[in-house]
């Protein structure tokens, strides 16, 4: 019995073992999931965006920007389809373990199920029943000591065939759970698939317009130093903003206390903020990086390039006021909010909705963003300062759900 004990208590530590892999398993999966939602549906709109743009027949630098962020999120996406068929693999070892634990405890309980049908057998057919058992004690308290047996010898035996009733309803359990870990790993394995050649398709067609766009080299290099005119002349518009509010506080950057509680309620909200625009793809990143068509050429942006669809408005992503509204050749109007000593640059809109001076609040319009009529795209620049310091504005931005 004290053997049998042992078996127990090592099957039972086995079991533990399995469900805290399982917990774990199933929560990593979860985030997975919600990170390939996430990549999924804004590799839909990029791709919807993308097809709005080729319907006029011309390839531009900003659909090149569009398919490398797509393969940059497919290729995410193939990664955490990868890590999920990992992890199912993992959630179907342990599920085959269970199994395997429950047919192990199962086999042990049946020979002591089938020790004690034998013994009871015996008492029968050796002492004549069990009353004849009873009646031939020595005395009463050797009767008493026999049917307590008897009783013990019951109950045990009627515990072990419960037991054995409940692991073949729990093995029929983890068999079914083990099948659909099955089903969903092969999936899995399918959506993989047609990622990969999703990915293959778009790999093929980036390097398609490249070579289309490598043609137009002038065109490209005139773009490249129209966008750097256009940052040089924000970026003086910013320090004359800054200098006035230097200015105003006789030298330094003073804020109101109102101000001061919007700057800590815009700090505190870094990675909460909402998207600038309603819908829409980021196609160029914050910072220095390789220009996607010309070779040796690098490019650097202030803020980040956002693409959305005609007739689409920008919106302040935090409560703040208007601090200036300019015109940049090239780039429409621009819109510069304040939020204490942080600053949110909103650049190619026109039909500006508010006013400098104005209190706006939180996703208020601020105008319609410009689409261009060659290209068919509508694509918003925004930036954020703290102080004379740019941030990465994707840091900041919600991710979209």
């Amino acid at each position: 019995m004290r053997l049998c004990k042992n078996i127990k208590a090592i099957i039972w530590i086995i079991m533990m073992i399995t469900a805290v892999t399982r917990v774990t398993a199933q929560g990593s999966l979860t985030d997975l999931k919600k990170k390939q939602e996430q990549l999924s549906r804004e590799i839909s709109e990029s791709t919807k965006l993308l097809k709005s743009t080729e319907r006029r027949r011309r390839n531009t630098v900003n659909q090149i920007y569009i398919l490398n962020r797509q393969i940059r999120n497919r290729t995410k996406l193939i990664r955490g389809y990868e890590q999920e068929i990992d992890l199912i693999g993992k959630k179907i070892a342990a599920s085959r373990e269970r199994v395997d634990s429950i047919n192990r405890r199962t086999e042990m309980l049946k020979k002591e199920y089938g020790w004690i049908v034998q013994k009871y057998y015996e008492l029968y057919k050796e002492n004549g029943g069990v009353m004849a058992y009873l009646f031939a004690s020595e005395n009463l308290n050797q009767a008493y000591k026999r049917l307590r047996y008897y009783q013990q010898f019951l109950n045990y035996g009627k515990k072990l065939y419960q037991e054995l009733e409940k692991n073949k309803k729990e093995l029929e359990d983890q068999i079914k759970i083990l099948e659909r870990e099955r089903a969903e790993r092969e999936n899995i394995l399918n959506k993989l698939k047609k990622e990969q050649n999703n990915l293959l398709i778009e790999k093929r067609k980036k390097n398609l317009y490249v070579q289309n766009m490598q043609k137009k080299e002038k065109e490209i290099r005139k773009d490249i130093n129209s966008k750097k005119r256009i940052a040089r002349k924000l970026s003086d518009e910013m320090k004359r903003v800054l200098a006035e509010e230097k200015k105003k506080g006789k030298g330094t950057l003073s804020l109101t206390p109102e101000e001061k509680i919007i700057a800590g309620n815009f700090s505190k909200n870094r990675g909460k903020l909402p998207w600038p625009t309603e819908r829409g793809v980021i196609i160029d990143d914050f910072g220095q990086h390789q220009h996607p068509v010309l070779k040796n050429v690098t490019v650097r942006n202030d803020g980040i390039d956002i693409m959305t669809e005609k007739g689409a408005k920008a919106r302040a992503v935090f409560e703040g006021e208007v601090r200036k509204i300019i015109a940049i050749p090239g780039a429409n109007e621009t819109v510069i909010i304040k939020h204490g000593n942080y600053y949110t640059v909103y650049q190619n809109v026109y039909k500006v909705s508010v006013k400098a001076g104005q209190h706006v609040k939180i996703k208020q319009p601020l105008g319609t963003i410009f689409t261009d009529n060659k290209t068919g795209e509508t694509v918003l620049h925004f930036e954020i300062w703290q102080g004379l310091k740019k941030m990465d504005p994707e840091l900041w931005l919600a991710r979209k759900k």
